[in-house]
C-alpha cells in the first residue's frame, strides 16, 4: 500500500508540475513554452489518436485500391473466359457442318433426328444473350450456369451423333442388325396396334401407335435391335422412356419404364437390357408401351417379331 501510495503521489506531482519546452531554431529567436504535465499527457494522447486515425484511414484507402485492382483483374479474367467459351461454342457449331457432310458422304439421313417420332425430337440449344456484356455487379450466375449446361448438352449431342455415324459406317452392310426383330419383353400383350377405346374412360377413342406388354414390376425391357440411344427420361404421357435410333429409317420407343440403365449416346445391342417395366406417366398399371417407327411413321410392331 505504501508503494502504491508513493507511485500515486509521484504521478500527481508530475501532472501538476510545469514542464518547459524550448524550441531552438538555427536562425531566429528561441521560444519557450510552459505546460503542465497533465496538458502534455493530453497532447500526447491527442497526437496518438490522430496518428492511429490516419493509419486507419490509410489502411481503408489501401484496401479500396486493392479491391479495385482485384475487380479489374477479375474483369479481365471474365473477358478471357467469355472469349474461350465463345470460341468453344464456335467449334461446336462447326462440328454440325462436319456431321452433315459425313452423313451425306455415307448416304445417311441428313436431318437431325430424322428417324425419330414427331413430337419427341430434341430441342435446339438456346444461345446465351449478352451474358458477358453486363457489369460484374450485374452478372447473372444462373444464366451463366445455363449457358455452360447448354454447351455441355450440345457437346453430348454431337458426341452421340458422331457415335451414330461410326456405328452406321461399321454396320451399313448389316442392315438386319438394325431391324427390330425380337420381343422387348416376354410378358403377354395386353393391347394391340391401331384404334382403340380410351383406357381412362374418355368417350372418344384414339390411335394406339404401339403394343402394350403387361408384366410384373421391374420386369426387364430389352432393345429389339442394334442402335444408338437418342433420349432417356421423362416424356409427357409416356413417363420415363427410352428412344433408340437404329439407322436405316428405324427407331423404337420404350415407355412407362423405370430404372433406365442407358443414357443418350450409348450404343446398344439387340437383346440388351435397357430398363425395367414400370407404370410411370399416363398408365393404368405396370406395363411396357412399345413402338416401332419406320421413316418417321409408326408401324405395327407385331410385323417385326414372331
Amino acid at each position: 500500500m505504501k508503494r502504491m501510495g508513493k507511485k500515486f503521489n509521484s504521478l500527481n506531482r508530475f501532472l501538476s508540475d510545469r514542464v518547459d519546452i524550448i524550441l531552438m531554431p538555427r536562425a531566429g529567436v528561441s521560444r519557450k513554452f510552459k505546460l503542465s504535465g497533465l496538458t502534455l499527457v493530453l497532447l500526447l494522447v491527442v497526437w496518438l489518436a490522430l496518428t492511429l486515425g490516419a493509419l486507419w484511414l490509410w489502411s481503408r484507402a489501401y484496401d479500396y485500391h486493392l479491391t479495385k485492382a482485384d475487380n479489374e483483374i477479375m474483369r479481365v479474367k471474365m473477358k478471357l473466359i467469355s472469349d474461350e467459351l465463345e470460341r468453344g461454342r464456335h467449334y461446336l457449331d462447326l462440328t454440325q457442318t462436319t456431321e452433315q457432310q459425313m452423313r451425306q458422304m455415307l448416304g445417311m439421313p441428313g436431318g437431325k433426328f430424322i428417324n425419330l417420332p414427331k413430337g419427341l425430337q430434341e430441342k435446339e440449344d438456346e444461345r446465351a444473350k449478352a451474358l458477358f456484356d453486363s457489369d460484374l455487379k450485374d452478372f447473372d450466375t444462373e444464366e451463366f450456369e445455363k449457358y455452360i449446361n447448354n454447351m455441355q448438352d450440345t457437346a453430348q449431342q454431337r458426341l452421340a451423333s458422331f457415335q451414330e455415324i461410326a456405328w452406321y459406317y461399321a454396320n451399313r452392310r448389316e442392315g438386319l442388325h438394325s431391324t427390330p426383330s425380337i420381343r422387348p419383353s416376354s410378358a403377354r400383350i395386353s393391347s394391340g396396334f391401331g384404334y382403340r377405346r380410351d383406357p381412362f374412360g374418355q368417350p372418344i377413342g384414339h390411335m394406339h401407335n404401339g403394343l402394350d406388354f403387361a408384366g410384373k414390376p421391374d420386369s426387364p425391357i430389352l432393345a429389339t435391335a442394334d442402335g444408338v440411344v437418342r433420349h432417356t427420361g421423362w416424356v409427357n404421357g409416356y413417363g420415363q422412356a427410352v428412344l433408340i435410333d437404329h439407322g436405316f429409317g428405324y427407331s423404337t420407343l420404350y415407355a412407362h419404364a423405370t430404372g433406365i440403365k442407358v443414357k443418350p449416346g450409348d450404343v446398344v445391342k439387340r437383346g440388351q437390357q435397357i430398363a425395367f417395366m414400370g407404370t410411370t406417366g399416363r398408365s393404368t398399371g405396370t406395363h411396357l408401351h412399345y413402338e416401332v417407327w419406320k421413316d418417321g411413321r409408326p408401324v405395327n410392331p407385331r410385323d417385326y417379331f414372331k
